[in-house]
């Protein structure tokens, strides 16, 4: 790491360039953008005692692989071990969706589900 401040003096203060490869490809800053996070696309159901709705899961960021736990009243706890998960024959009610990454990151949210009609 010395040797990268030198490097970095030198190049402030004398307008040269220079290429540093980090030891094992560990750039400290490859980390940098990517936040684990969760697209979500619902289609609502279409009444209340309709179990027509849908969600529609992706997971990008973080470091894969990744497990998505969808929790409910409505429907049985269940695990995926995957970065797209299709959610279907879904009733009105709250989901919880927890994600987690390799690194133990982990998100959460609630998507609620609400009848058209």
């Amino acid at each position: 790491m010395k040797n990268l401040v030198y490097l970095l003096f030198l190049f402030l203060f004398t307008g040269s360039s220079f290429t540093y490869h980090f030891p094992n490809g560990n750039h400290p800053l490859a980390k940098l953008g990517q936040t684990l996070a969760l697209d979500v696309k619902i289609e609502q159901p279409q009444t209340a005692s309709s179990n027509d709705g849908t969600i529609d899961l992706t997971v990008s960021g973080g470091t894969a692989p990744y497990t998505i736990q969808v929790i409910s009243t409505f429907i049985p706890s269940q695990v995926y071990k995957k970065e797209h998960v299709e959610l279907k024959k879904l009733g009105a009610g709250n989901y919880i969706i927890m994600v987690q990454d390799a690194e133990k990151h982990v998100l959460q949210k609630t998507i609620e589900l609400n009848p058209v009609q």
